[in-house]
């Protein structure tokens, strides 16, 4: 159970008129009935529907709760749950986007959504936010918009920056998406405070309108409080009356759950209502994005108001002139579509009343007998061809007129992006520019895609590679199909031949052989038993071996327990003990094998200990890696070496770097938390990167020795310089539908083969490719 408790205050400010509530606003702890691995996870969400399309109180807590409800029943890792939930809302957000493409009107989300476990807040942060963590041990800033792009509903790819603050009681946060230009100096001048002065110090500082939350976090149980501002307990702000009129949006509907997933209780944030549904008419998305304002209930009498209520400004990628420029293409093409149906329907009117008028005189019938009304067989031959040849011609002149000249519009303002780019010097507006030019074409190629389009987004992407270091390698599936439901492979190791899975569910080992341009599995006995009277349980960590080792062993693996198991091709496993420590041993948590030294960690010991011996044979007793500078590792997790250094890796994604001396007279010394080094211009290096929570290490030697970083959400491999730990450059897959893996779905494991080939494993799906820088 956690030992905080997080009290939230909201600012929330108008026009100069201080409101007692945040509308998007959601704290809440865990329900009865969660998916597993989210029973501990407090869930904040701070939402802003930007736009031109007002939203209500209750259409705000509408969206968070269902928000909350797909937090809380997705299974799997805390980040994956909180990118799950966000892509939910943001293909909800675009769809609805296209559909009223045409008339203007537009929904964006900016989102910051947070989960505490334990002292641990995950945050993730989609859209322009900025996130200020006030620490007692000081302070940080969260803020990339290069990573957290521009906000959810402009396309079908989530954008998103991944952030992790460990959390002490009198820390503050403050979270905002349109920050006045004051608080950066109010932020960063100050350490933390009570949320009472703070709250004070950034209201005083700034007459601008407001929309934030303040968090301090204070020992407790895990409890989330929501504190009034003290102007709104004094009284309460009168309601905000619209000067004009405008159409209620529609409800955003998130896609439902199970039936039986239980219903999530929000915090008490304000009272709500129910709200009618309305259907606004289709119109089209600029790229501009005013804040909506969520609109309060209707009052009985309007009061009149001095001025006219204006947008806050901000800043837009489209010139007035390209927005204007935008609306005339978007009136001429619904002009002429509008005339083409008129036309039709009088040139259909003008027909049946003259087929009408000829009809009786051309078939033969008495004259008593002569009608002036058409026959049934014209009647329902006018009434199926006709509406198909509005619809016809409508759509021919949409796609003839309406399509080319919205894909010329937008593809003009990324030309104009893109030239705009050969007169700057500066990273960060180099990578602004080009970052427009592709959101440009985005837009463009919804309509189509030509040849100067593709070539223009294969140059920006090429320029934003070089800027942020990327190479891409194109990765080929390693399997004809996916890996079996039942299959969860938590690791895998690789030599020149073979490729080796560890199956968490049950601790076995897979191995597979390449058989042309796929892999195939084999028959290969390796899993936890009794061997020689050694029983051994579930294996928690694997190692690919050379086939010289003693006894041909092909791979060795590990349980809890410090038991060893050697597998090859065709025999039965054997096993082998490891001498235990003879203090304060808690367990095995990960291994790794270098140079004639075993080194195995206990992280709940707070330890590493060193084994001497060759895999196949036996080991000495264990010895103590650290001497006098011990770190702190009790989360950590994984671990690499080259020689004499030791790199382990913390589950916040931070380094510990050890050298071990062989000196007597100087000792074994660690650095904790290691500097990295980021090379990419406008990036600043830490003990963390701002796009960089890793997950897994592995060291790959000459000729291209690097540490390498697995950061699954993005789908990177960061690779740096050993000892410097400088980057050397990011491994990505191909961009957009060039790319093989699974979309949106994590990288959860890698390991490379001694012939430099990387294996990747998303989605249930073994990826490889041979192409290494």
């Amino acid at each position: 159970m956690s030992t905080l408790d997080l009290n939230l205050l909201s600012l929330h400010r108008i026009k100069g008129q201080e409101m007692p509530a945040l509308p998007g606003l959601l704290a809440q702890s865990p329900p009865k009935r969660t998916a597993r691995g989210r029973e501990n996870d407090r869930l904040l969400i701070y939402l802003n529907l930007a736009g031109n399309i007002p939203y209500s109180n209750d259409e705000y807590a509408q969206v968070t709760a269902k928000l909350a409800e797909r937090f809380y029943q997705t299974s799997g890792s805390l980040t994956f749950a909180l990118k799950s939930s966000i892509e939910t809302l943001n293909a909800v957000l675009a769809e609805r986007n296209m559909k009223t493409t045409g008339q203007g009107k537009y929904s964006i989300g900016v989102l910051v959504m947070a989960a505490l476990r334990g002292d641990l807040l995950y945050i993730v942060q989609a859209g322009p936010t900025r996130v200020h963590w006030l620490g007692i041990n000081g302070t940080k800033h969260f803020y990339d918009p290069s990573l957290a792009g521009k906000g959810l509903g402009l396309s079908q790819n989530t954008r998103m920056y991944f952030a992790q603050a460990q959390l002490n009681p009198g820390d503050l946060l403050v979270m905002n998406a349109n920050q006045p230009k004051e608080w950066e100096t109010a932020l960063e001048e100050r350490g933390p405070g009570s949320l009472d002065s703070l709250q004070r110090r950034l209201t005083t500082v700034t007459s601008d309108s407001l929309n934030a939350v303040l968090i301090s976090a204070v020992e407790g149980m895990g409890e989330l409080n929501m504190v009034r501002p003290a102007s709104a307990i004094k009284s309460e702000a009168p309601p905000i009356v619209s000067p004009a009129f405008s159409p209620p949006p529609e409800p955003i509907s998130i896609p439902e759950l199970d039936d039986s997933a239980s219903p999530v209780t929000n915090f008490p944030l304000r009272e709500t209502r129910s709200t009618s549904e309305f259907t606004p008419a289709p119109q089209a998305i600029p790229v501009s994005m005013p804040v909506s304002e969520p609109q309060p209930a209707p009052a009985s009498k309007a009061v009149p108001r001095s001025r006219s209520m204006r947008a806050p400004e901000n800043k837009s990628l489209l010139t007035p002139e390209h927005r204007t420029q935008m609306v005339h293409v978007g009136r001429r093409s619904a002009r002429w579509m509008a005339q083409a149906i008129h036309a039709t329907r009088d040139f259909s009117r003008a027909t049946k009343e003259r087929i009408e008028k000829l009809a009786p005189r051309l078939l033969p019938q008495e004259e008593d007998q002569a009608e002036s009304q058409l026959p049934i067989p014209w009647m329902a031959f006018i009434a199926v061809v006709i509406p198909i040849l509005v619809v016809v011609i409508a759509t021919t002149i949409y796609f003839d007129l309406g399509v080319p000249a919205l894909f010329d519009a937008n593809y003009a303002l990324a030309l104009e992006a893109a030239s705009q780019t050969q007169n700057l010097t500066d990273p960060s507006e180099l990578r602004l520019k080009w970052q427009a030019t592709l959101f440009h074409l985005d837009q463009a190629e919804q309509h189509q895609i030509t040849q100067n389009s593709a070539r223009l987004r294969r140059d920006a992407q090429s320029a934003l590679d070089a800027l942020d270091r990327v190479e891409r390698v194109t990765y080929r599936p390693a399997f004809n199909n996916p890996l079996g439901t039942n299959t969860h492979i938590s690791h895998m190791a690789a030599s020149d031949f073979d490729l080796y899975l560890l199956n968490s569910t049950d601790g076995s080992v897979l191995r597979a052989i390449q058989n042309g341009s796929y892999y195939t599995l084999q028959d290969f006995n390796c899993k936890p038993g009794s061997y020689d009277g050694i029983t051994v349980g579930p294996l928690i960590d694997i190692m690919a071996l050379p086939r010289t080792s003693p006894g041909g062993v092909t791979l060795m693996g590990m349980d809890v327990s410090g038991n060893l198991l050697y597998c090859s091709p065709g025999q039965s496993p054997t096993a082998a003990f490891l001498a235990r420590p003879s203090t304060d041993w808690k367990g095995n948590d990960a291994f790794t094998y270098d140079a004639g030294t075993l080194y195995v960690l206990d992280a709940r010991a707070n330890a590493v200990w060193t084994y001497t011996g060759q895999p196949g044979s036996s080991f000495s007793d264990p010895f103590f890696f650290f001497e006098q500078d011990v770190p702190r590792l009790t989360d950590a997790i994984s671990m690499a070496v080259s020689g004499d250094d030791l790199y382990i890796l913390h589950g916040d994604g931070h380094l510990t770097t050890c050298t071990y001396s062989r000196i007597s007279t100087s000792p074994t010394r660690c650095a904790d938390p290691t500097i990295l080094t980021d090379t990419r211009p406008g990036y600043q290096g830490g003990a963390t990167l701002t796009d960089g929570i890793f997950s897994q290490i592995f060291f790959t030697q000459a000729p291209s020795p690097a540490v390498n970083l697995l950061e699954p959400n993005t789908r990177s491999i960061f690779r740096f310089s050993p000892r410097s730990l400088e980057l050397q450059n990011l491994i990505r897959s191909l961009e957009g539908k060039d790319d093989p893996l699974p979309q949106g779905l994590p990288i959860t494991a890698i390991t490379f083969s001694p012939n430099n080939v990387l294996f990747v494993l998303a989605g249930g799906q073994v990826y490889f490719t041979a192409s290494t820088p």
